[in-house]
């Protein structure tokens, strides 16, 4: 059992040191108050969502900021009062690893069902040609 126990975080770490190698067409299809969509496109190199969200940030096409690892503003808008970020993609599995759970909730976009992430900006990958959505939601 503690071998288990040990194996999850470490391969967090792992999977964390794989990203920021990567370089992107950092375009949104949606960018509201409430809403930003991407497909990932050009996608080269290991990157992460936080990755994407950076090159969206530097070419001045959003603004947001992590708190304790959660996405916790963007474009001008905070998590409070019961109303926070959630983040959904059509990345549900890749090479064995799940990355969504529809359990958790789904978002619908274009014709694409996309589920609540597993993971936070910083361990979620960006895959070429799938979509990711922040959501602003009230619970």
């Amino acid at each position: 059992m503690k071998k288990m126990v040990l194996a999850a975080p470490l391969a967090l770490v792992l999977l964390a040191g794989c990203f920021g190698g990567g370089a992107a067409k950092y375009t949104t299809e949606v960018n509201t108050e409430e809403l930003v969509v991407f497909v990932a496109e050009d996608i080269s190199g290991d990157m992460s969502w936080k990755d994407y969200f950076d090159g969206l940030k530097n070419a001045g096409v959003i603004t947001y900021s992590l708190s304790e690892g959660m996405l916790s503003e963007l474009n001008g808008v905070g998590n409070a009062d019961g109303s926070y970020w959630m983040l959904y993609s059509d990345l549900a599995e890749l090479d064995g690893v799940i990355y969504g759970n529809a359990e958790w909730g789904t978002y619908d976009y274009d014709g694409r069902q996309l589920v609540s992430c597993a993971y936070g900006l910083e361990l979620m990958p960006v895959v070429d040609g799938y979509a990711y959505a922040a959501v602003y939601v009230t619970f």
